[in-house]
């Protein structure tokens, strides 16, 4: 099978695991198939993220960093500093994919880019959407859920003062909602996180 063929048979497909080609091709998924995603690799038609996740080169021109950061590390969301930069809460350009996930931390350095997954508790592991990059579906999390998350991970070293909150810049006219907020940092269970969130709100909300 050439290139051009395995494309087309993949074209719903354009980002995808080794285990899904195997249930598309069935028996012709043989071990020459391995050796011809490794030279089409080397050609430059495939980009692989990690070892068994590949994209079609042609994808990457058309889509977000971030598009890809939720099947890289599973289960997980894109959230903190690319959420917040994505909603226009923080004005400065983010060069790392920040996820969050019920799974160990890790990071991968790809060859489009860094993504970066933070654990959280799973009882705290929701408050996003999936959104569609043409074929590609990926998670976000909403507004409220990428600020509790950030201030979550971020609890150790936020002491709750508007001094400090200034210094992220975050955005003093984007309309949060302000159950959402309380409600997700309620999920954390912890004292901190909750005077972290209803700090945020009397700087940012209630003003």
């Amino acid at each position: 099978m050439n290139y051009f063929e395995f494309k087309k048979t993949i074209e719903d497909l354009p980002f995808f695991e080794t285990r899904e080609l195997r249930l598309v091709f069935g028996n012709k998924f043989t071990g020459s198939m391995l050796v011809n995603l490794k030279n089409w690799v080397n050609k430059g038609h495939l980009i692989m993220l990690r070892r068994g996740l590949y994209v079609v080169a042609e994808e990457v021109k058309k889509s977000d960093m971030m598009t890809f950061a939720t099947k890289l590390y599973q289960p997980s969301y894109v959230s903190m500093e690319m959420a917040l930069h994505f909603y226009g809460i923080i004005p400065e350009a983010v060069f790392t994919v920040t996820s969050v996930t019920t799974r160990k931390t890790k990071t991968f350095n790809t060859i489009l880019g860094n993504f970066s997954y933070q654990k959280i508790k799973k009882e705290a592991f929701g408050g996003y959407e999936t959104k569609n990059n043409g074929k590609i579906s990926f998670n976000l999390a909403v507004p409220e859920k990428a600020i509790v998350d950030f201030l979550y991970l971020n609890r150790n070293v936020l002491n709750g003062d508007p001094e400090q909150f200034q210094g992220y810049r975050f955005h003093t006219d984007f309309q949060f909602d302000v159950k959402k907020l309380l409600h997700f940092s309620e999920a954390f269970q912890n004292k901190k996180v909750v005077l972290l969130t209803k700090n945020f709100i009397k700087y940012y909300v209630a003003s």
